[in-house]
């Protein structure tokens, strides 16, 4: 494996490696005891009593080590299965993997993501599975979106939201007629707020005004509510200067989901 994900590294670290960390210490002192053992009765010290778990617990180690590129660690595990093949496997050879591994691990930074966070990280996509089902062109961003608010990006979070909200209302400026060049935000806005204001009678849409309207009332709450912080120049969101409250992001994120149904029920 050529990389690993953040969230492979966490899982790793938080999971398997506990776990891996306890079977190398337990088999780690099963062959010193083997060892006391053998000195007792004579025999050579590195002979194994249980070949099979020493075996087993190497493979897990080297398995887990290659999933997250821990080249060195994985390699090292794999010589030492080689030992169980022949017998000769020590206590001191399962004490030393061990260390290799705590020392190829400090290599690595790990960040944590608390509970109320996890969903937005791992199920990036749960509860939002009829809006990419109708706009599959958003999934990538309603997944940034999550997973930059998990890891506290505000801003990013932010502005991947607001990408979301563009590709359905690009989406939807092709149902209201939209004919500016510059797809986007502004062109599908502009198009909405005319249809509406020249009322019920002249809208040729094939669409239903009281859903018109409520959309172009939702646009223009987004727009007000987003006015210092967002600029539509050219048709592009964008974040500008200063950050976003945590609280403030989730609203926009719960915002934005709620906005994407109402277009998805219509488009």
């Amino acid at each position: 494996m050529k990389g690993c994900t953040l969230l492979e590294l966490l899982r790793f670290y938080a999971e398997a490696y506990l776990r891996l960390a306890k079977e190398l210490q337990d088999l780690e002192m099963c062959l010193y005891a083997d060892r006391l053992e053998n000195v007792h009765a004579g025999k050579e010290e590195s002979v194994l009593h249980e070949p099979e778990h020493a075996k087993l617990v190497l493979i897990s180690a080297k398995m887990s080590c290659e999933k997250i590129g821990l080249q060195v660690s994985a390699v090292h595990a794999g010589e030492l299965l080689t030992s169980v093949a022949r017998k000769r496997l020590t206590s001191s050879d399962v004490k030393a993997l061990h260390e290799n591994i705590d020392r190829e691990l400090s290599c690595h930074f790990f960040v944590g993501i608390s509970e109320d966070r996890k969903a937005f990280y791992c199920e990036s996509l749960k509860g939002w599975e009829e809006i990419t089902a109708k706009f599959p062109e958003a999934t990538e961003d309603i997944e940034e979106m999550n997973k930059c608010f998990a890891l506290c990006r505000y801003s990013a979070a932010v502005f991947h939201s607001l990408l979301v909200i563009e590709h359905g209302l690009v989406k939807f400026g092709n149902l209201l007629g939209v004919i500016d060049p510059k797809v986007g935000w502004d062109a599908s806005y502009r198009k909405l707020e005319s249809i509406v204001n020249a009322g019920r009678n002249e809208n040729k849409t094939g669409l239903e005004f009281s859903s018109l309207e409520q959309l172009n009332v939702c646009v223009q709450a987004m727009k007000l509510a987003w006015r210092n912080k967002v600029d539509h120049a050219a048709g592009k969101p964008q974040v500008m200067g200063g950050g976003f409250a945590p609280y403030v992001a989730e609203e926009i994120i719960s915002t934005t989901r709620g906005f994407m149904r109402r277009l998805s029920e219509i488009s």
